[in-house]
Order: C-alpha cells, then sequence, then structure tokens
C-alpha cells in the first residue's frame, strides 16, 4: 500500500501559484506555460486589458480549464514581447478594451 495520494486539481493549481525563480512578467509567463504542461487549455478569447488606473500597464487575462467540467481559473500576465510572442505563435484570439 502506498502513502502516496495522487494531487488533486486543487492541489496542483496552488503548487503552480507558488513562487519560482523569475519575478514580474517572466513569472506570470513562467506559471502559465506550467500550467499548459500540467495540462491545463486556454480558453478563448483572450482579454488583453489595461491594468488599474487606465493608464497603466496593459495585461492579458488568461481563462484557463483543465477538463470541461473542472472550474476555470484566470491568470493574469503583464504584456512583454515574450507574450505578445507566444500569444501570435499559438494563433490566440485576442479581446482588447479600446
Amino acid at each position: 500500500m502506498s502513502l502516496r495520494s495522487t494531487p488533486t486539481q486543487e492541489d496542483t493549481w496552488s503548487l503552480l501559484q507558488e513562487p519560482a525563480c523569475p519575478t514580474g512578467p517572466e513569472l506570470r509567463y513562467s506559471l502559465l506555460l506550467a500550467a499548459l504542461d500540467a495540462g491545463w487549455r486556454i480558453e478563448e478569447p483572450v482579454y488583453l486589458r489595461r491594468r488599474w488606473p487606465e493608464s497603466g500597464p496593459r495585461v492579458y487575462h488568461f481563462i484557463l480549464r483543465r477538463s470541461r467540467l473542472s472550474p476555470p481559473r484566470i491568470l493574469t500576465v503583464p504584456q512583454s514581447t515574450e507574450i505578445e510572442g507566444f500569444v501570435r505563435m499559438e494563433g490566440l484570439r485576442v479581446s482588447t478594451d479600446q
């Protein structure tokens, strides 16, 4: 009998939220990539919005879901050249605030 149990989806999401070596936008982008590696899927569209206040930098809001029955999660990633390249490479539909 093994004492090791399989992590639940909540445990997996919590682990993804733990700090890693990168900081700032790189950390959030790394979390997105880690979530995708762990089996989460991006639901389109991806939302590109201004961060509060209105004059602040823009951020991407990714809605992630592990399965059809799992609750969605939102992961916010600051706009950067890396995330712009990722969105373009994946061909993700983006909804922007004008």
